[in-house]
């Protein structure tokens, strides 16, 4: 029996062992590297998490949208703006404490004193010349009414031999020169009146020029001041925000006046007035005229407002006029 001693050149049963592991341990690897993509695509399929989400989540409320407002700057004006002037010349014998820079001076308060002596005596001498005046009035009355009485109570100015066609023109004489003297004690009156200087509403002086003993003249201005009952501000819109807030013929409304004061920023009430008609050709814009009443009362909120303050005001939005941007479209200048 020939028994076949060939074997496989180069091949061994160790040989054979050790690839048949290699082979089956890249088979595991191959298998775990395919398991494990699968599970990566099964997580990150967008089918997957759509398909957790609920389709049918009902009607979604809206969100209220933010009151749209338009804002705009200006500075803090006097409302009414004069200089205090004396009507009467004459020496100055009295200025109000607060007749400087800064002061406050309140209504009907006297702010300067002219002298008055002058003046005082030519009341005098007026209320003379009217008392004379009625006593010629009182004589001529007489005269006609008692005809027999005419050449002793006339007698000094020789009318005893007028005819009495005569005594109604004589009359109406002296009337004429009661009238005129009283005319006359009215100035006389009036101009006493304006020696002592006073105004029917606060002030707040923004300069002065009096001072005791100098010699004021008429015309000549002794103080500036601003009246307090009331501020403006004068506010450039674009033509769309003036559309939304009413156009030309605005309404009137309440706006907020937002200033800085001493680092810190208050609000003031305020109300827009009227727009002033008129369009500045470079821009566009038209200004709004708002007002700031009593802005000189300070409280535990806010301080005076100044005038000459620069300040940002808060318009209602209004309509939107089709805008969707809601908020964001702030008339910002």
């Amino acid at each position: 029996m020939q028994v076949s001693t060939r074997t496989t050149q180069g091949r061994t049963p160790h040989t054979d062992r050790r690839r048949n592991a290699v082979m089956i341990a890249m088979g595991l690897f191959m298998l775990a590297v395919l398991v494990g993509g699968i599970v990566f695509l099964t997580r990150t399929n967008p089918q997957q998490e759509v398909a957790v989400i609920p389709q049918d989540r009902g009607p979604q409320a809206e969100r209220p949208e933010a009151p749209a407002v338009i804002r705009g700057r200006g500075i803090v004006k006097p409302k009414v703006r004069l200089e205090i002037m004396p009507e009467v010349a004459g020496k100055v014998i009295y200025t109000h404490s607060q007749l400087r820079a800064g002061g406050l001076i309140r209504a009907n308060e006297m702010i300067a004193q002219i002298d008055s002596s002058g003046y005082e005596l030519a009341v005098r001498r007026a209320q003379a010349a009217v008392d004379e005046a009625q006593a010629r009035l009182d004589l001529e009355l007489a005269a006609k009414g008692m005809p027999k009485l005419q050449g002793r109570s006339l007698d000094v100015e020789n009318q005893v031999d007028l005819p009495a066609v005569l005594h109604e023109p004589l009359i109406r004489q002296a009337v004429a020169v009661l009238e005129s003297a009283k005319a006359d004690l009215a100035m006389a009156q009036l101009q006493l009146s304006r020696t002592s200087i006073m105004l029917p509403f606060d002030v707040l002086v923004a300069g002065e020029t009096a001072s005791l003993g100098q010699y004021a003249q008429v015309g000549r201005s002794l103080a500036v001041a601003y009246g307090t009952e009331a501020f403006e501000i004068e506010v450039a819109v674009k033509s769309e925000d003036l559309a939304r807030l009413g156009g030309p013929e605005l309404p009137e409304m309440p706006v907020e006046v937002k200033g800085i004061v001493a680092d810190r920023e208050y609000i003031w009430p305020g109300e827009a007035l009227r727009t002033t008609r008129q369009v500045d050709p470079e821009s566009g814009a038209t200004s709004i005229v708002v007002e700031v009443p009593r802005p000189m009362e300070a409280s535990a909120d806010r301080p005076a407002l100044l005038p000459g303050t620069v300040v940002e005001v808060l318009f209602p939005g209004g309509q939107a006029s089709g805008d969707s941007n809601g908020a964001e479209n702030v008339g910002e200048r």
